[in-house]
């Protein structure tokens, strides 16, 4: 079975990896093609292919949480130094470069190919379809609402939306011409697929690297969220909530330890990391800012759970909801985001008693027991940046602060300037990162560009 699955995923995908092809290469229908239900579960535990390692790394690149010393940002790769000095390279110019968006589109195409072929099946044994249904839809849903933080502008409550989006790729028909939706159909895509994916999955959290409808509810949080629709993000967020809301108690844990946080914790409600880069790597020399580590009081745990302070002064990160730390980053779904969400727009929404409640059951769990305080801020205002200055606290490095940072930069309260500062062979150079500007844009490689003839 384990050949099959191998041989299959070359037929229908490897011939991805040229970057002539991205895209265009759908599966090929004369070609062997999975049969069973069991075979389209496996397509989708194919975890390299889905959620294990292809969600882009673009995604924490660019923030505010940290710094890449003058040695190792001399040690990137070119591409990479640009992107880390918001330089937005049009051109790619490797195949190891494209895996940020060949991988991406990759996984989608694993989902598309188990979505067209589902109708197809004849023998309905064993498995549920629906469910495997429901878990391509996730995944597909996921990686294009991904894409979407990265290569096109934020969603506009106020606006049209009818600007550039990303290619949504929809079907594994290779005759599906390549071309970019707009923003509004992009996030509309999104939504659909959640809302019948959240219908199809099982309600349990069962296997983390394969999505629930717990998670799927936490996913149109997420992106309510970044929509801006805070009705519509709490709404998703209490339907979490009333099912699971499991935090981890750094009281009880060992938080000095190399990677206080196991793999697949109480807290994970959907397994997946990105690809890496060399530049969130301590011993590469990435640090975290002082900007963020000075927001942490003496007592807060998540200093030591988080961050290892080395003897030249600068901080590391140990903090992955991994178990591990090799350059890559959580990118899944976890209660401590969820019962973010659900506190920042219940004080939007002028629902304070909720919205501490919900804040002081994370800080209870963050904070050590003998010196926690509540929090009881009763104006709306005040407490709501007390939230979103805890949600940078808590959700560092996973996938999520370049979305949060499109968000509220439209929000004079908390818009931001972001500067980073290079010395190579003795001269420095500084570069910045304006609010709102098209640096939250990347650009689609030239080369998909140029091979499919997309604007």
């Amino acid at each position: 079975m384990k050949q099959y699955i191998y041989k299959l995923l070359i037929v229908s995908l490897f011939c991805m990896a040229s970057c002539t092809k991205f895209l265009e290469d759908k599966t090929n229908k004369t070609s062997t093609v999975p049969s069973t239900l069991e075979d389209m579960q496996a397509l989708l535990d194919a975890g390299n292919q889905l959620n294990l390692g292809s969600y882009p790394f673009l995604l924490e690149a660019c923030t505010d949480d940290f710094f890449v010393s003058d040695a190792g940002y001399n040690r990137l790769y070119n591409f990479e130094q640009q992107v880390y000095t918001f330089q937005n390279p049009a051109l790619y110019g490797t195949i190891e470069n494209m895996v940020v968006w060949r991988n991406a589109y990759k996984a989608i195409a694993v989902t598309n190919t188990v979505l067209d072929g589902l109708p197809d099946i004849k023998i309905l044994k064993g498995l549920d379809p629906s469910n495997i249904k429901g878990q391509a839809l996730f995944h597909r849903a996921l990686m294009h609402f991904t894409l979407l933080q990265l290569y096109a502008a934020p969603f506009d409550q106020k606006g049209d939306n009818n600007g550039a989006g990303i290619p949504l790729k929809l079907t594994a028909d290779i005759n599906d011409k390549t071309k970019r939706s707009t923003v509004g159909e992009c996030y509309g895509s999104v939504i659909e697929d959640l809302e019948q994916a959240s219908d199809l999955l099982p309600h349990e959290l069962g296997i983390l690297t394969r999505p629930n409808r717990i998670s799927a509810f936490a996913a149109l949080s997420r992106v309510y969220l970044a929509m801006e629709d805070y009705v519509q993000a709490k709404n998703y967020a209490d339907k979490v909530l009333g099912s699971y809301k499991t935090l981890m108690d750094l009281n009880t844990m060992n938080v000095d330890a190399a990677y206080p946080y196991p793999a697949m914790n109480a807290e994970t409600l959907f397994f997946a990391y990105s690809n890496g880069s060399t530049m969130f790597i301590g011993s590469r020399g990435s640090y975290l800012t002082m900007d963020l580590l000075q927001l942490y009081e003496a007592h807060d745990l998540r200093l030591r759970a988080n961050y290892k302070k080395g003897t030249d002064g600068f901080s590391t990160f140990k903090g992955q909801y991994m178990g591990t730390g090799a350059g890559l980053f959580f990118v899944g779904m976890t209660t401590s985001e969820v019962l973010l969400n659900a506190a920042e727009c219940n004080a939007r929404l002028g629902n304070v008693t909720s919205a501490l409640e919900q804040l002081n059951y994370l800080l209870q769990n963050r904070i050590e027991k003998q010196f926690f305080v509540p929090v009881t801020e009763t104006n709306s205002e005040a407490l709501l940046k007390i939230i979103i200055r805890e949600r940078r606290k808590e959700l560092v490095r996973r996938g999520l602060r370049w979305s949060d940072l499109r968000r509220l930069n439209k929000d004079e309260r908390f818009k931001k300037e972001i500067v980073r500062e290079v010395t190579v062979d003795g001269n420095t150079e500084q570069f910045k990162l304006l609010p709102n500007s098209s640096g939250y844009i990347f650009n689609i490689p030239a080369e998909v560009k140029n091979m499919t003839n997309m604007e």
